[in-house]
């Protein structure tokens, strides 16, 4: 029988691009995403049929600016009046509301419905896609 051996892996949530890599071998190597590419842009974005992440809500972005969600790692357990958010809500494509958990977050439309999406709900969304 076969032992396994552990695996290091890291995550970089990073603003504007996010990275994974893990230990192999001895070595760092990070891992590149379905277009062949190491980084993948830190986006979540809503349309009417679907949830769109990383380069895909890239690509849609100018089209359905205000249903895209980006810097949300700076909006995780903030709340929306904390005065150093004033400048997030300057670059934030979609509106920032406060959530039912009292915490920032994004007012999107998502399948038609308007839905308020707590900055931790779109962080685990965009995990998924990691």
């Amino acid at each position: 029988m076969a032992v396994a051996k552990p695996a290091v892996v890291g995550i970089d949530l990073g603003a504007s691009e996010s990275y994974v890599a893990y230990v192999g071998k001895g070595i760092v190597d990070i891992v590149q995403n379905e277009v062949s590419k190491r980084n993948t842009s830190t986006l979540v974005g809503f349309t009417d049929r679907e949830r769109l992440l990383g380069d895909a809500a890239l690509a849609q972005i100018r089209s359905n600016a205000k249903n895209t969600c980006r810097n949300f790692k700076h909006l995780l357990g903030r709340k929306v009046d904390a005065p150093d958010l004033e400048i997030e809500k300057f670059w934030s494509t979609s509106p920032l509301v406060q959530c039912d958990d009292g915490f920032a977050g994004y007012g999107v439309t998502y399948k038609g419905e308007s839905r308020d999406m707590s900055a931790t709900q779109v962080t685990a969304m965009y995990l998924t896609k990691l």
